[in-house]
């Protein structure tokens, strides 16, 4: 099939295109937008400008569980140049309730590698995806997700999410 070309009083020239491969390229774009059928929690909390301070603790409420399974944990982080460090040590509690059930973990994020190098994607904002161990939740649970930082700067400059992203 031909383009069509549609004229309008300013000159411009608009065209349309009606190739089965335009429409199908839309398509399969569109699918890959959409929403992922296995993630059952994804959210982030913005730190204040100010910094991260120690005694900040971010919350996830994580609503009821629908299906029994083990679930994929992961943490996010988004930085900017002004964090200092090239790591961010975290503690995350991880506590559930019908059947309560508590997961503590320290994770050690790398930002930079040893010549500093950002390891994120981005280009002003860093994103960092942390994998945490899998834990196995039962249909009805419901929970929460609690992360600090344990860096011994009490206000840390730089960061500017914390997120919590659960898969099955």
């Amino acid at each position: 099939a031909r383009p069509k070309h549609t004229g309008r009083k300013d000159g411009i020239v608009m065209t349309i295109l009606r190739t089965p491969t335009f429409i199908a390229a839309v398509s399969i774009l569109l699918s890959l937008t959409g929403c992922n059928e296995h993630v059952i929690y994804h959210s982030y909390r913005h730190v204040p400008e100010q910094g991260w301070n120690s005694r900040d603790t971010f919350t996830f409420d994580i609503d009821t569980v629908r299906t029994a399974a083990t679930y994929q944990f992961a943490l996010g982080l988004r930085s900017t140049d002004s964090y200092p460090y090239t790591v961010i040590w975290l503690a995350v509690e991880r506590e559930f309730s019908h059947p309560d059930t508590l997961h503590r973990d320290t994770v050690k994020c790398q930002l930079m590698d040893s010549v500093t190098h950002r390891m994120g994607k981005g280009i002003y904002m860093y994103q960092y995806d942390v994998p945490l161990p899998p834990m196995t939740l039962h249909r009805g649970q419901t929970g929460q997700v609690r992360i600090i930082h344990l860096m011994q700067r009490e206000v840390l400059p730089g960061i500017h999410d914390v997120g919590v992203l659960i898969s099955r």
